[in-house]
């Protein structure tokens, strides 16, 4: 019977291994998979808006929406912010409430969103998986934390889509699509 039971015990430890293997290699796909179409989407949209001429910069293809200068600093701050809800401390200097005069030439737009998405994405790729797993408040829903790392993509994804049709309404090609 000792041995039935050390068998048993056995087998219920590789199992409980196994699994544990198993959502370690799943953690480690999910995490690189975010951060590819983190990379994806917010390549294509730095790449769009160097492609976007600075005297289009203030242009808006109506009143009371961003324009493309406006759409860069929202994107900016956006990525400072998902960061501290993950439990990041914004960096010195950086005031992420207030990115707009910081970002006034089109040089500076480009610069500051590169540095928000690499600050957001080095977030991404240094936040234990464990710390992801407590339920808070999403806009008005409680949802593990994860789905806040997963905005960032979400919302590279909404404005590169915004920023092409700002593109295209200014007979501008995206470079991806030449």
């Amino acid at each position: 019977m000792k041995t039935v039971h050390r068998i048993l015990s056995l087998v219920g430890l590789w199992s409980l291994l196994a699994v544990g293997q198993a959502d370690d290699a799943f953690s480690k796909a999910f995490r690189t998979s975010l951060l590819k179409s983190l990379d994806e989407a917010s390549g294509k949209l730095v790449s769009l808006a160097d492609a976007i001429p600075e005297d289009k910069y203030d242009w808006r293809p109506m009143d009371g929406v961003n324009s493309v200068r406006e759409l860069l600093v929202h994107v900016t701050e956006t990525n400072y912010s998902l960061a501290e809800r993950l439990g990041a401390r914004t960096p010195t200097g950086i005031d992420r409430g207030n990115m707009d005069p910081a970002m006034k030439t089109k040089a500076q737009a480009i610069a500051a969103t590169k540095e928000g998405i690499g600050y957001i994405r080095k977030v991404l790729a240094e936040i234990p998986a464990e710390e992801l797993l407590p339920e808070v408040n999403v806009f008005g829903s409680n949802l593990p934390k994860l789905r806040i790392a997963m905005l960032p993509v979400d919302h590279a994804h909404e404005h590169l889509g915004q920023l092409i049709a700002y593109a295209r309404m200014n007979h501008i090609v995206p470079p991806w699509s030449r």
